[in-house]
């Protein structure tokens, strides 16, 4: 009888041990993304500021309207609250178009220019690597639910699989190649530092 409920307590408190490291977990992937969208919306704000700077850097208004319209495509997708995978590909689209525009203007010596694309430049590195923590936590958060005893723990806890940050890799049309680089997968699109400036 003795060793009966000393079984049974084990393994209550084994399931409870389980349990709670799931919950951690769980609780550690969605602090992860706060910080991720947090750093989004940092960059939304930066973006103003690099488009009223580039006017005394020389930078032609068709070269702007591409981050125009990127940022107002990835606040929108924000603001409608759409999936993950969506609103990873408007990221990608606005970090394409700033890394297009400032790896164009390597001989800028325009300061205000200059300052902005730093913090935009260290925006880009905190995105990439906020990105890499929030997959790396939902995939491990979801290969425990697919496994055995810890899917038993995530049925007691209701704990269910997550989504990643990250967009589909686009589909190459016929006889192209595409590179996948810059939009898929743990990243938003990694920084490539150009002569003091920013990259997306």
């Amino acid at each position: 009888m003795v060793l009966c409920v000393a079984v049974v307590v084990a393994v209550v408190l084994w399931l409870r041990a389980g349990v709670r490291r799931l919950r951690t977990l769980q609780q550690r992937h969605r602090e992860s993304l706060r910080l991720l969208l947090h750093e989004l919306d940092d960059r939304y704000d930066l973006v103003p500021a690099l488009i009223a700077a580039s006017a005394g850097a020389g930078v032609e208004r068709e070269r702007i309207r591409p981050i125009v319209g990127a940022r107002s495509l990835a606040i929108g997708v924000r603001d409608r609250r759409l999936g993950l995978t969506e609103r990873a590909g408007a990221e990608n689209a606005l970090s394409a178009t700033l890394h297009e525009l400032i790896s164009g203007l390597e001989g800028v010596n325009h300061w205000p220019f200059i300052r902005v694309a730093r913090e935009l430049q260290t925006r880009e590195q905190r995105i990439a690597g906020a990105v890499r923590v929030h997959n790396d936590l939902g995939s491990a958060l979801d290969t425990a639910i697919g496994r055995f005893p810890t899917s038993l723990f995530a049925k007691l806890a209701a704990v269910g699989p997550v989504a990643l940050f990250e967009a589909p890799a686009p589909v190459p049309a016929p006889g192209r190649t595409t590179d996948t680089s810059a939009a898929t997968g743990t990243e938003v699109r990694q920084p490539e530092p150009v002569s003091g400036t920013v990259a997306a």
